[in-house]
């Protein structure tokens, strides 16, 4: 089957459709036929909130990845009924705030996050951890100078792992190089 000019096997579990260029959602909409979809990269594209509520008919995503793309915080309420998710990448969506937090934690389970380059702050990311059981949080150099925080709150939360780029691996309230 064709979807977005890319041939796709009906069995598929990985796909990628990374391109920039306007994306009709009826092409999107063929992507509920993949019943064994677990990963789908979308990064790197005009994908927008629109766009989400067809992602959210996908029942089997375990991994989304939409990193560089046009989504907004309350496109990300879409999500929610994605019962498998484990894994959300969103990096490079500055747009992205904390008022994106609330639909975050509907994903119930939400393991690991990219968040690195987003507008998330580290009060967002404070009250993401208190609702979530999220286990590994990747971030970027906007949070260099938040060490110590993110060290407290990976003691107060030993099966947290937070991987700051640039820097190294928090850990149970120490920073690993």
């Amino acid at each position: 089957m064709q979807i977005l000019n890319k041939e796709v096997h009906i069995n598929t579990d990985y796909l990628n459709l990374s391109f920039f260029g306007e994306i009709n959602t009826s092409e999107l909409k063929k992507l509920t036929v993949l019943k064994k979809l677990k990963h789908l990269n979308l990064s790197n594209s005009d994908v927008i909130d629109e766009h989400l509520e067809c992602i959210s008919q996908i029942k089997t995503l375990e991994l989304l990845d939409l990193d560089v793309t046009e989504i907004t915080d309350n496109g990300l309420r879409h999500l929610k009924t994605l019962k498998q998710l484990r894994e959300l990448r969103l990096k490079d969506n500055p747009q992205l705030t904390n008022n994106c937090i609330e639909f975050l934690s509907d994903i119930k389970k939400l393991r690991c996050i990219h968040i690195e380059n987003t507008s998330i702050t580290i009060d967002g990311l404070i009250t993401l951890l208190h609702i979530t059981e999220i286990e590994d949080i990747i971030l970027g150099m906007e949070f260099e100078n938040k060490i110590e925080e993110l060290k407290q709150i990976t003691k107060k939360q030993p099966k947290l792992k937070i991987t700051l780029k640039g820097t190294g691996v928090l850990s149970k309230g120490k920073l690993y190089k």
